[in-house]
């Protein structure tokens, strides 16, 4: 009885040597537990003296909240004198468009009395011309009848003395027609003067206007220079140990942030066993070195990517973290640990001729290569 039971138990021995299944896998030469994101270095983009600070070690942060605050006070003082012109000069520039309306206007005004005073100047010139006329003829007349006897020569000489004032006044007031018209003229002149004076002005001032306004933004933008911002939401790695009134240096370094999300295992493995067959889509563990994996357990993972070129002797290989014990393992940026990646399944047999250098179907290099079985592991 003992004899069958024994015979029955190593057949079955052989069937599951011949034709069992167990798993293989490759063990990472290190591996470390690293954020989804790349972490973010924060640097001072001004130098200046330190006047404020919220950096501390394991802060939570938000994307755009201030960590740190250089002083700014000279650039401060500027932006406000800016601002106040341009606050101000929008009423100055509307007082000299109303100038220039009202000069204008009054121009307007003065040119249509002086082309009326001119007109008035102008009727008296033809009457006193018609006048003139007449008398000139009438004393021309008056001097022929006076020759032949007909009139005393007195008359004649009083009609002659008429013609020559009413000439007088004629000439006279064709001198003041002219001089209205040239006093209209130079009044013109004078006021389209000003009014081109005042728009210049005016251009001026809008010109100011515009270049302040791009100062304000200017200043901004370097007063906004002078704060530190968190790039992304996450948790403060590490800081520089600064406090205020410590002076910063344009481009030092200040702290980092690690973001929050997800993680991402990042693990260095042999390529002489790896390359070629760990691929995407691998199931794999990962045991971390400050939590023992019987107490707290592993954290399965998956195969995301492999990379496609060798560095430092090592084969890079990116994983995905699909499950744990969240009660027992607390994941952090930078914890490190081992990964093994189940690469395949085959049978004992298969495994002994392997490590015996009989490589049945698969390459010399990979029958000579150390691998692990699943109870090896376990």
């Amino acid at each position: 009885m003992v004899l069958g039971v024994g015979v029955a138990t190593l057949a079955a021995w052989f069937v599951w040597f011949g034709i069992g299944r167990v798993s293989v896998y490759e063990t990472s030469q290190q591996a470390r537990l690293e954020a989804d994101a790349a972490p973010r270095e924060i640097s001072s983009l001004q130098s200046g003296r330190l006047v404020a600070s919220q950096l501390q070690i394991g802060r939570a942060v938000r994307a755009g909240e201030i960590l740190a605050e250089l002083d700014a006070s000279a650039e401060t003082l500027r932006l406000r004198e800016e601002q106040e012109r341009v606050r101000l000069n929008p009423g100055k520039i509307e007082a000299l468009r109303n100038q220039m309306s009202a000069l204008r206007l009054a121009a307007g005004n003065d040119r249509r009395s002086a082309e009326a005073a001119i007109e008035a100047a102008e009727a008296r010139l033809r009457e006193a011309t018609a006048a003139a006329e007449f008398a000139n003829d009438n004393a021309r007349r008056m001097r022929t009848e006076s020759e032949n006897g007909g009139i005393a020569e007195i008359d004649a000489l009083r009609a002659a003395s008429d013609a020559s004032k009413l000439l007088a006044q004629r000439d006279a007031l064709s001198a003041e027609t002219r001089k209205l018209g040239l006093d209209a003229e130079s009044r013109t002149r004078e006021s389209e003067a000003r009014i081109e004076e005042l728009n210049r002005t005016l251009a001026t001032l809008e010109s100011d206007t515009e270049a302040a306004r791009a100062l304000v933004s200017r200043l901004k933008l370097e007063i906004e220079n002078y704060r530190v911002r968190a790039p992304v939401d996450g948790i403060v790695g590490e800081t520089q140990a600064l406090a205020p009134g410590a002076f910063v240096a344009q481009g030092q370094k200040l702290a980092t942030v690690v973001p929050s999300g997800g993680f991402l295992i990042v693990g260095a493995f042999n390529p002489a066993t790896s390359l070629g067959r760990v691929r995407p889509g691998q199931h794999a563990r990962l045991r971390l070195d400050g939590f023992p994996w019987a107490q707290y357990g592993t954290v399965d993972a998956r195969v995301l990517r492999v990379a496609g070129e060798i560095r430092d002797n090592t084969l890079k290989v990116e994983l995905a973290p699909e499950s744990y014990d969240e009660s027992g393992l607390v994941l952090r940026h930078g914890l490190t640990g081992s990964v093994e990646i189940e690469i395949e399944s085959a049978s004992p047999a298969m495994l002994l001729l392997r490590s015996a250098g009989q490589a049945v179907g698969l390459t010399p290099a990979s029958a000579s290569a150390p691998l692990r079985t699943a109870e090896a592991s376990r």
